[in-house]
């Protein structure tokens, strides 16, 4: 039962490689895509040494 088992892995070896490295690349993907949904979807209000609010600015460089 055992050598069944570990033949049938050997045989599939490169499969079971492949489909566990895709489900990790799409994990590590769908990662990456929620938290840029959620830091965009995030307010922060920037507090300054004080603890109020520093006023927002307009976007482009000083």
């Amino acid at each position: 039962m055992l050598r069944r088992i570990t033949n049938y892995l050997a045989r599939k070896q490169g499969t079971i490689l492949t489909v566990l490295l895709s489900f990790i690349f799409l994990l590590f993907i769908s990662i990456l895509v929620t938290t840029y949904i959620v830091s965009k979807r995030a307010n922060p209000i920037l507090l300054d040494e004080t603890g109020r609010p520093i006023p927002a600015q307009a976007g482009g460089h000083h």
